[in-house]
């Protein structure tokens, strides 16, 4: 696959990667910086479209005059550079705090040094993949505003906020899977430390081994299904189905109930078994969305004692879901906006304004229901009603 535009790499810092596997990348122009400050330079004098930073040394990685990391949000608190994808090289990787500050500053990806040359080539041949993919549905879109009429020019604009959901989706896939796998890889991180101790204490025979080798391999397995699983979540559903409200919403919450205990947030559900007529996995992606949001309002509020709740019932021969929470609400001034697109209360760089939108969008376009909203005493509530299968 080759990419309609040729496209430009920054490398911060970085001289080890051979020019031969550069050759390899979708064509691109390659830009090099020694320091952040000259990378600063560069972007403000061309147009970048994925941004590498090198991190070598040890504890915390420094670039001369800047950190790697101070780079990567400073390139995300300007508006100019916000969005341009950023990878970091690196040789030191600690679970416990590394995933959670590359996150901070923005990082989509994250390559151990030396990087495989296949595993480089992939990563970096997405990243202009998805650049290609954004140029040319702004291209799409100056079209249609010079030349098409209204209906044409809603219906494509429609394709690119979906496709800007997708980007979004998959973002939030990859911060989910970092959280159900940090706990696995402190794991094998203290079993590949016992190695040692049980070296020193003349422990280490094949038993030892076997028995480290056995536990190692099934976390590994259950890391791979951990994929496997999100791969499917956050695939979209190729016809309308008939399927089940409760095992819908368990794998909605399954999904990011990690965070919610890493945030030490309460949730609560309660559910009816009913039948619905419509895509399961996408119904489950705005559950997903709606307690997203929750857990968002109440960490922005900081509330104590936080808990998100769903409950579903029947009602007037359909079904209800309501997701509410004790996280402040929505102030009254901005109410009326928050299922237009692009809206979102967010700081810049931390949300898309799409996720009400196109959960919105899928209710009543693809399941024939409704999605409202109101305030309540401590919080907000998300009302989904869709109709329900005869006989369920």
């Amino acid at each position: 696959m080759t990419t309609r535009y040729v496209h430009n790499i920054l490398f911060v810092n970085e001289n080890n990667l051979p020019e031969a596997l550069l050759s390899e990348l979708e064509p691109c122009r390659i830009y090099k910086a020694k320091t952040g400050s000259e990378a600063i330079l560069i972007l403000a004098n061309e147009s970048i479209d994925v941004i590498v930073i090198d991190l070598h040394t040890s504890e915390i990685p420094e670039l001369p005059e800047l950190s790697g990391f101070e780079l990567a949000e400073h390139i995300r608190s300007n508006n100019r550079t916000k969005n341009i994808p950023v990878v970091f090289l690196t040789e030191v990787f600690r679970p416990n705090d590394f995933i959670q500050r590359e996150y901070r500053a923005g990082t989509i990806s994250c390559l151990i040094k030396p990087p495989d040359n296949d595993e480089f080539l992939n990563r970096m041949n997405l990243c202009l993949r998805l650049s290609d993919k954004e140029k040319i549905l702004m291209e799409l879109n100056d079209t249609l505003d010079q030349h098409s009429g209204v209906q044409t020019q809603n219906r494509q604009k429609n394709c690119i906020l979906t496709h800007q959901a997708r980007l979004a989706s998959m973002s939030e896939m990859i911060i989910q899977i970092a959280h159900h796998w940090r706990q696995p890889i402190n794991t094998i991180g203290l079993l590949i430390q016992d190695i040692l101790d049980a070296y020193d204490f003349n422990e280490l025979n094949r038993e030892y081994i076997s028995n480290n080798v056995n536990k190692c391999m099934e976390i590994i397995e259950k890391m791979s299904n951990t994929i496997d699983e999100f791969r499917g979540f956050y695939k979209t559903d190729p016809v309308k189905a008939i399927f089940g409200l409760r095992n819908a919403m368990e794998k909605a919450v399954s999904f990011i109930e990690p965070i919610l205990i890493e945030y030490q947030i309460a949730i609560e559900v309660n559910t009816i078994d009913a039948k619905l007529l419509g895509y399961p996995v996408e119904f489950g992606r705005v559950i997903v969305s709606l307690v997203n949001n929750a857990k968002d309002a109440i960490m922005e509020n900081d509330i104590e004692n936080p808990v998100i709740k769903i409950n579903s019932f029947a009602e007037n021969g359909n079904i209800a879901v309501v997701v509410t929470d004790n996280g402040g609400g929505v102030p009254p001034e901005i109410a009326g906006r928050i299922f237009d697109p692009y809206f979102t209360t967010k700081e810049e760089g931390c949300g898309t304004g799409l996720g009400l939108y196109t959960s919105k969008y899928f209710i009543e376009r693809h399941m024939g229901g409704t999605l409202s909203f109101k305030d309540t005493s401590d919080g907000a509530e998300f009302k989904i009603v869709v109709p329900s299968v005869p006989g369920s």
